[in-house]
């Protein structure tokens, strides 16, 4: 074959294999501006700060003279040998000083020569030898760590262990909080702590776990900045997913489509916008759907089932948790029948997302709404009360109604749901309503199957909830959701139902 024919040849080749690997990739996707938004210097020193004042406050009776905090990075995690799974850092290090590495140290102990700060923060960092560089790149400087973070000095970790003996000898009294119990970086534990805490020279064993989280949950004006970039990226996302639906139906691309394609390109979306997926992505056709934590995503997507999509981005460590439900064709009367009910419960608990209650009241309330509605649809017994009431509504909805969100997908979980939200809490609200095959009365079995789950990002205020996510594949209310304005149950709720439930039968005689 001449060179000519060969270079024809490579050319249909190049073409037939782009045209392949972008049949959903098409100019329609999105790429939102690049944001140069950071967590500054001045921030990680405030939160240091205020996490020393609070464990200086938890000491009731000043037993303590000195404070001595031990919060290490976490390791590397290795697929196979060598390989390297995608690192991610220990949050409450992350917060504490935004070191983006493994195996450091941070430290902070009682300082009164400090004036300003009134402790001192020491950062400790692997040591880079020459050899290494070829493998893991340049050394940045203690000198420029200590500028990116703010801590007071930076030092190597091979000189932890005299670091802790001169400490030792020249304090008494002194607490030591250091979370032994769930080991963030299990190696350093045993090279150093393990020995450390059986000398026993402190006079009380802490965890700080806690005081940070409870300073993690309201979030400051520049993490919800971050969080709002991020919800744009997952915005951006979900519209790829949209436009490849649209594409199908349009008879543009193959005939059948599958669950791992719609995770391919919304994987795809986050890191051409500097982010990643925060998680493994629910993304479940049909009655999978109520597999809660259905994440295999490798089966064919049927043009009448419902999709229901769990995915969220995570950027610059900060993340959103977003659900939606969408049609591949028209939906059933069924079908919408349920997300109206679904919508109707979720606008209910987001006008609770005030200072005056707690995630365990709004809980309450999604419960008592599903179970009422689930009755009055037939699929639960209509004298059940009580706890067997609450157990029956459980079967349709067997999860919170949200949780905390931040730079963990299940944020702060320390911080208990029954504490009041505070302004600069942001949360997830996300009823679901779940009709297993097993749970649907036969003679509504047109609905057996169905799930669906609606899930917004809220953003706590002194007024009304912000829904950060309300341009996240935005949908039109179903006509139970239109005919109904307010969002607590009422009698005349019901009556909404019953005139659904009527229509419902009389379709089902006519076909």
């Amino acid at each position: 074959m001449d060179l000519r024919k060969r270079i024809r040849l490579l050319s249909v080749c190049v073409t037939q294999c782009i045209w392949n690997s972008t049949g959903y990739f098409s100019p329609k996707l999105q790429k939102i501006s690049k944001d140069p938004s950071n967590i500054s210097v001045d921030e990680y020193k405030t939160r240091r700060q205020n996490l020393f004042k609070l464990c200086i406050e938890s000491e009731t009776r000043r037993n303590s003279r000195n404070f001595l905090l031990c919060v290490p990075a976490a390791p590397p995690a290795y697929y196979s040998d060598q390989i390297l799974y995608p690192f991610r850092q220990n949050t409450e290090f992350n917060y504490l000083c935004g070191y983006p590495k493994p195996n450091s140290v941070l430290f902070m102990f009682s300082d009164p020569a400090n004036d300003k700060e009134n402790f001192k923060s020491i950062l400790f960092v692997p040591q880079v030898f020459e050899h290494q560089k070829i493998w893991d790149g340049e050394f940045e400087g203690v000198d420029k760590i200590a500028e990116s973070t703010g801590v007071c000095e930076v030092r190597f970790t091979n000189e932890i262990a005299s670091f802790l003996s001169a400490y030792v000898k020249d304090s008494v009294k002194f607490s030591l909080w250091y979370n032994y119990q769930k080991l963030a970086n299990p190696e350093f534990h045993s090279r150093v702590m393990a020995d450390f805490l059986r000398q026993g020279k402190y006079k009380k064993l802490e965890n700080c776990d806690l005081l940070v989280q409870s300073l993690r949950v309201i979030k400051s004006q520049a993490e919800i900045a971050l969080m709002k970039k991020s919800m744009q990226i997952t915005e951006a996302a979900f519209k790829a997913v949209d436009d490849m639906i649209d594409e199908w139906e349009a008879g543009n691309a193959k005939n059948s489509f599958f669950e791992y394609e719609i995770q391919a390109i919304m994987e795809y979306v986050c890191q051409l916008n500097g982010g990643r997926l925060a998680y493994i992505p629910v993304i479940a056709g049909g009655n999978r759907g109520n597999t809660i934590h259905y994440v295999q995503n490798k089966h064919e997507i049927k043009p009448n089932e419902l999709l229901l999509i769990d995915a969220g981005c995570e950027y610059k460590g900060y993340t959103t948790d977003i659900t939606r439900v969408l049609n591949i064709s028209g939906l059933t009367y069924e079908q919408e029948f349920v997300i109206g009910i679904v919508q109707l419960v979720q606008e209910a608990c987001i006008s609770m997302c005030t200072p005056e209650n707690s995630l365990n009241d709004i809980y309450d309330k999604m419960m008592r709404i599903i179970g009422e509605c689930v009755q009055v649809m037939g699929f639960l017994d209509h004298n059940l009360n009580g706890k067997q009431f609450y157990l029956g509504a459980n079967r349709y909805c067997p999860h919170h109604v949200g949780h905390y969100l931040g730079m963990d997908l299940h944020d702060t979980p320390l911080v208990s749901k029954d504490r009041k939200l505070e302004p600069g809490t942001v949360v997830t609200i996300e009823p679901g309503l779940y009709l297993r095959p097993e749970y649907v009365p036969r003679n509504l079995s047109l609905f057996q199957g169905i799930a669906v789950r609606l899930e917004e990002n809220i953003l706590v205020t002194k007024g009304k909830p912000v829904n950060l996510s309300k341009n996240v594949a935005p949908r039109e209310k179903t006509p139970i959701a239109r005919d109904t304005d307010f969002c607590i149950f009422q009698p005349s709720l019901e009556n909404v139902i019953q005139e659904f439930l009527s229509q419902y039968t009389r379709f089902k005689t006519y076909n």
